[in-house]
C-alpha cells in the first residue's frame, strides 16, 4: 500500500529491536502523522522512529518521572541533577519499575561499575551518568523484563505459554486471572479494566504477546493497584517522609498505616518491613512500602475471599448475609450506613463486596480518629489509668495527676524545660482531639485535662518513645555490629518464642497479660532449641550472664537484652556468628 499500518509497525518496529508498547505507539503516532490516518509513509515512519529513539521508548509522563527520579538520587553524588552516581543505579530504576526487577538492575549496577555495560570513549570504570545514559539503562531494564516474560528457550519455560493456556495466541481474560493467581495477585475487575485501556487497542479483552507484556509491565509497577491509588499512596508516603530522604521508618510506618485504618502491634510492623526490606536499611523506600501494602491487601483480600465463600451463595452474596460478613471482617458498621451503600442490590459479587469493606473501613477510621490508633482493649486500659488518678470523678485531671500518670509509663518530664515542653503538648493533644470531633477538650493553655485529650497525648508520647526506641536499636547495631538483616532474623526468632511461650500461659481460654519479654527458662529453652548443651560450666555462666541483662527470677529478657545474649553467646563460641 506504500504505507505501514499500526497493525504492520508493531512485528517491525521488534525486528529493528524496539519494543512496542501501546502508549508510546500512540503518543508518536500524535506527533507524526499527519493526516491522522494511522498509517505512516516512508518520511513519517523515520520521523516515528527518531521520536521514538530519543527518548529511548518511553512516553513523555515516563521520561518526567525517570527525570524525577534520576534528580532525587543524583542527589548523592558531586554534581546534583546532572550526573547520578553509579551506586545509586539499581536504587533509582527499582523506582521506575518496581521491586520485580531489582535482580537485573543490580546486576547493572555491578557491570557498569566494573566498567562494562557503557560504551564511552577511553574505557575505564563508570562513576556516574548523565541522563541520557541513564534512560539507556532503563531501555535495558525494560528490555530484560520482555525477555523474560519471552523466556527465549520457549517450551514450557515460555510465560506467556504458561498464561495462554487453550493455546489460540492470546490470552482471555479467565486465563489472565488464573495467571494473575498463580503470580500472587487477587485480580479485581476495575483493575484489570483499567489496565486493558491502556494496553488492549482492540477492546476485546484479548491479549496478543506485545499486549500481554504491556499489561505485565504495568500491572507489576503498580503492585496490582488502581493508578490513582498508587499516586494517593505517593502522595501519603511523601507526607510522613518528614526529612525528604525518600525513605520512611518503622515509626514513621506506624503512622502511616493507623492513617489508612489499619491497627498493627509494633512486633507486627517488624516483620513486615524484614518482609520487603531489599536493601536491609531498615528503613522502607516508597517501592518497599508499596510492595509492603501489596502483602498487606492480598492477605486481607484472601480473608475477605474465605468469609465471601461462606456465606455467598453461587458466587453471590445475598443482601440479608451482608452485615454478617462485614461483622466476620471486623467491620461493625451502623446498619444505615449498610443499606446507603449497597443501594438497590439483592445481592453482591466478589468485586462488590471488597468495595463495601473498603468504604466501611473508611467510615470506621473517621468515626474511631478520637481513639488515635489503640485498639478498644488499650483504650480501657487508658481510661482505667485516667479515672484512678480522677480522684473527684468530675471527668478531668490536673497537671500534677497527670504527672503521675506519665510516671506510671516512664514518660514523666524530668527537668523544668521537658514540663514546659509537655505543656506544649497538650495544647497540640487538644488540637488532635478537636480534629477527630471531640467537642469538650478544654481551653489551650489551661490547667486540666480531659480524656480524649490524654488519649491523644498518650500516642504522641508513645511514637516519640518509639523513635528512642529506634535510635537505640541503631546504637546498639553498631555496639554488636549485627547487621539490619542478622536482626531481623533475630527478631523472628524471639518473636516466635515469645508467642509460644505466651500460648503456654493460656489458662481457661484467658491470655495473660502482655509480657515486656521472655523470663529465664523460656530463654534458656530458646537457647537449647538453637543447639546449645547448657552443661557444666555451662550453666553458672549462662546464669550470671542473665543476671547481668536483668533476666532473673520475675525479670524478663526484652529484645534488646535477647540481642546482647546472642552476641555473648558468639563471642563465647557457644554459636556460629551468623
Amino acid at each position: 500500500s506504500g504505507g505501514i499500518s499500526v497493525t504492520e509497525l508493531k512485528p517491525l518496529l521488534l525486528e529493528l529491536g524496539f519494543i512496542p508498547l501501546h502508549a508510546m505507539i500512540a503518543e508518536a503516532l500524535e506527533l507524526v502523522d499527519k493526516n491522522h490516518n494511522a498509517d505512516l509513509d516512508f518520511e513519517e515512519f523515520v520521523v516515528f522512529l527518531a521520536v521514538y529513539r530519543r527518548a529511548e521508548g518511553f512516553t513523555h509522563p515516563e521520561c518526567l518521572e525517570l527525570r524525577r527520579i534520576f534528580d532525587f538520587f543524583s542527589r548523592e553524588g558531586d554534581n546534583p541533577k546532572e550526573l547520578l552516581p553509579a551506586e545509586c543505579l539499581s536504587d533509582a530504576l527499582v523506582q521506575m519499575f518496581g521491586l520485580h526487577v531489582s535482580e537485573f538492575t543490580e546486576s547493572l549496577e555491578e557491570q557498569l561499575r566494573n566498567g562494562n555495560g557503557l560504551q564511552r570513549s577511553g574505557g575505564g570504570k563508570t562513576d556516574s551518568l548523565t541522563f541520557g545514559e541513564f534512560l539507556i539503562f532503563a531501555r535495558k531494564t525494560r528490555e530484560e523484563a520482555l525477555s523474560k516474560l519471552r523466556s527465549e528457550h520457549g517450551g514450557e519455560d515460555n510465560e506467556f505459554t504458561k498464561g495462554d493456556e487453550n493455546g489460540d495466541g492470546v490470552i482471555n481474560e479467565t486465563e489472565l486471572r488464573a495467571y494473575l493467581r498463580k503470580k500472587g495477585y487477587t485480580p479485581l475487575q476495575q483493575n484489570l479494566d483499567e489496565v486493558y485501556s491502556e494496553v488492549d487497542r482492540d477492546a476485546n479483552s484479548l491479549l496478543d504477546f506485545n499486549e500481554f507484556f504491556d499489561f505485565m509491565l504495568i500491572f507489576q509497577q503498580r503492585e496490582g493497584f488502581l493508578k490513582a491509588v498508587v499516586e494517593e499512596m505517593r502522595l501519603l508516603f511523601d507526607r510522613f517522609d518528614s526529612e525528604g530522604s525518600g525513605e520512611i521508618s518503622a515509626v514513621e510506618l506506624a503512622e502511616l498505616f493507623r492513617q489508612l485504618g489499619y491497627r498493627l502491634s509494633w512486633d507486627e510492623l517488624h516483620i513486615y518491613v524484614a518482609q520487603v526490606d531489599e536493601n536491609n536499611s531498615g528503613k522502607l523506600d516508597f517501592r518497599e512500602y508499596l510492595r509492603l501494602m501489596r502483602l498487606f491487601r492480598e492477605e486481607e483480600l484472601e480473608n475477605m475471599s474465605n468469609i465471601f465463600d461462606e456465606h455467598s451463595v453461587n458466587d453471590l452474596l445475598p443482601r440479608k448475609k451482608v452485615s454478617q460478613a462485614l461483622h466476620a471482617v471486623e467491620q461493625d458498621v451502623p446498619k444505615a450506613l449498610v443499606t446507603e451503600l449497597v443501594g438497590d442490590l439483592e445481592n453482591l459479587d466478589f468485586d462488590k463486596f471488597v468495595g463495601l469493606v473498603d468504604d466501611c473501613r473508611q467510615d470506621r477510621v473517621r468515626r474511631e480518629r478520637k481513639k488515635a490508633g489503640f485498639t478498644d482493649e488499650r483504650i480501657a486500659e487508658l481510661q482505667e489509668l485516667f479515672e484512678r488518678f480522677d480522684k473527684d470523678k468530675g471527668g478531668e485531671i490536673d497537671t500534677l495527676e497527670l504527672l503521675g500518670i506519665l510516671k506510671v509509663f516512664g514518660w514523666e518530664p524530668k527537668t523544668r524545660e521537658e514540663q514546659q515542653v509537655l505543656m506544649k503538648k497538650l495544647d497540640t493533644a487538644r488540637a488532635r482531639a478537636r480534629e477527630a470531633g471531640i467537642k469538650d477538650t478544654g481551653a489551650d493553655g489551661s490547667a486540666t485535662i480531659e480524656f480524649w485529650t490524654f488519649v491523644q497525648l498518650s500516642r504522641m508520647l508513645e511514637t516519640e518513645h518509639q523513635h528512642l526506641e529506634e535510635e537505640r536499636m541503631q546504637a546498639l547495631m553498631q555496639k554488636l555490629s549485627f547487621s539490619q538483616k542478622e536482626v531481623e532474623g533475630f527478631r523472628e526468632i524471639f518473636l516466635a518464642k515469645k508467642k509460644e511461650w505466651s500460648e503456654e500461659q493460656v489458662v481457661d481460654g484467658k491470655p495473660p497479660p502482655v509480657a515486656p519479654g521472655l523470663p529465664q527458662d523460656a530463654v534458656k529453652r530458646l537457647i537449647k532449641a538453637l543447639g546449645v548443651a547448657i552443661i557444666g560450666e555451662k550453666k553458672p555462666q549462662l546464669d550470671n550472664e542473665l543476671r547481668k541483662l536483668g533476666c532473673v527470677g520475675e525479670g524478663y529478657l526484652d529484645f534488646f537484652g535477647f540481642l546482647e545474649l546472642m552476641r555473648w553467646l558468639m563471642e563465647s563460641n557457644w554459636l556460629p556468628s551468623p
